[in-house]
């Protein structure tokens, strides 16, 4: 529904309420009726409205509760009637100006899921006898609840129109003409929209292996960026099965993705990206709110992920079938993916207690080896250097992406300010052995590393490109100028 039914079905239901505190000022034969809402998360009484027949009153539309007299009735479940100068002295009665006409006040709680939501007050020269006006008052409780029930059911059905509409505008952003990995930060974002207090997190191969690649700006930190999947998690029955899996988690189990993820609560929702019958991602929807959850949410999200791996499958075309969609032919994750998580990752910066660092790694002795070695063996060692590199593998988090040949990006993430340092000695101690290829060769390898850490402010992913390119440039010269110092 518009906004412009809402607002009439919310004018409508104010409308009706002021005739009913006009019928029930009448049939009590009341000076003043009013009533105000108890909004207990500002703490304030709000007016909703108010009859009188009196000159001298005036109401504030919203007042504090330790300002007025209310404050001591907010929580009242029964009808109560108060004299005034004895329950209640006359300087509280704030809303009448120069004197006050009224003796007797009538206070009528409305509750709704056993909390008071609501106190209409009834004020008379004279005290009413609540025996008599017992239909009168039964009769104005109901009706005020029928109202208010109605009303919100209006604004139910309003919102849930509104929520399909919302719904098929996140399906329609998302289409073929796109890049893939523009296609699945479009739907990461769009179902984290349905997700209140969860994340999403894509699981996709790449480096010989299954990790998190992509996630949502508003996602918990855990699981973790370049976190590897492990057997008997929610991510691999996903994968295993080819279908959906919905799972419940107990004293942190299932893992979602792997034994080294913390906080693993709440319920998690596992689909499968599958191009031409090919399983080549899992999408992890999780949230604390098992409530979150209902049969239309995973609907939702079954469905932007399907239409994600229509899109990319439209757009690839015919895939091999020995062929990763994300990755190049080293196994390290293409630029587009990288490039698009290290945005995500900027736009995370200092939200969380989450570090990240990014950088690109190259070979030392790249000179040397191209004339030692065939082009083939060249590639095989490259798929070799994406293996040691893996974080996963060496510890920590992260993943390696593609740059250009014998140049390696890197994204590390972790809450240690020595992670990527740590990272980077795990690296350097499985290269004090050569590196042996698939052949029986034996290659003695060093390589150069030229990582910044992701900070807020620090600008977008170009600035971050240049700054870890200026990184690894300058780490070169310094390696050459010792290196001539030596000799």
């Amino acid at each position: 529904m518009d906004n412009k039914r809402e607002e009439k079905a919310l004018f409508e239901f104010k409308h009706a309420v002021e005739d009913i505190m006009q019928l029930l000022r009448k049939s009590t034969e009341a000076d003043t009726v009013y009533m105000y809402w108890v909004n207990r998360t500002r703490k304030q009484f709000v007016l909703e409205t108010s009859s009188t027949i009196l000159p001298n009153v005036m109401f504030k539309d919203r007042v504090d509760f330790d300002e007025y007299f209310l404050d001591d009735f907010k929580e009242i479940d029964q009808i109560i009637q108060l004299k005034v100068e004895e329950e209640v002295s006359v300087p509280d009665l704030s809303h009448y100006h120069d004197h006050v006409p009224v003796r007797f006040l009538t206070l009528v709680p409305f509750i709704n899921n056993r909390e008071t939501v609501a106190v209409t007050v009834i004020e008379t020269e004279f005290q009413i006898n609540l025996t008599d006006y017992e239909d009168v008052l039964s009769s104005y409780r109901n009706a005020l609840v029928n109202l208010l029930n109605t009303y919100l059911e209006l604004t139910d059905l309003y919102e849930n129109e509104k929520e399909w509409t919302r719904y098929d505008e996140a399906l329609e952003k998302i289409t073929p003409k796109m890049h893939k990995a523009e296609i699945f930060e479009v739907m990461v974002s769009e179902m984290q929209k349905l997700l209140r207090s969860g994340g999403v997190t894509v699981v996709a191969r790449g480096m010989d292996s299954w990790c998190s690649i992509f996630r949502s700006v508003q996602s918990p930190d855990f699981p973790a960026l370049g976190l590897l999947m492990e057997e008997k998690s929610v991510a691999y029955d996903a994968l295993q099965k080819g279908r959906d899996v919905f799972s419940i988690h107990f004293n942190q189990n299932p893992k979602r993705i792997s034994s080294r993820e913390n906080g693993t609560d709440g319920v998690t929702y596992a689909i499968p990206i599958m191009i031409q019958d090919r399983r080549h991602a899992v999408v992890i929807a999780y949230d604390k709110n098992p409530l979150t959850f209902k049969d239309s949410t995973k609907h939702k999200l079954k469905n932007l992920v399907r239409t994600a791996s229509l899109s990319i499958q439209i757009n690839q075309g015919k895939v091999d079938v020995d062929k990763d969609i994300l990755t190049s032919e080293y196994g390290s994750f293409i630029p587009e993916v990288w490039e698009q998580t290290l945005a995500t990752q900027i736009k995370r910066a200092g939200k969380t207690d989450e570090k990240t660092w990014f950088g690109f790694v190259t070979i030392d002795n790249l000179p040397e080896l191209r004339s030692r070695f065939r082009l083939e063996d060249l590639k095989r060692l490259q798929r070799s250097i994406v293996n040691i590199l893996n974080p996963g593998r060496c510890g920590s988090t992260g993943f390696i992406g593609f740059n250009s040949d014998y140049i390696f990006s890197a994204i590390i993430t972790g809450k240690d300010e020595q992670t990527c340092a740590k990272w980077i000695s795990a690296v350097d101690s499985k290269l004090e052995k050569p590196v042996e290829l698939l052949g029986g060769q034996k290659i003695d390898l060093s390589l150069t590393y030229g990582m910044i850490e992701v900070e807020p402010d620090g600008g977008d992913v170009f600035e971050q490109i240049r700054k870890a390119k200026k990184a690894l440039s300058d780490t070169m010269q310094e390696r050459e100028t010792r290196s001539a110092s030596n000799f």
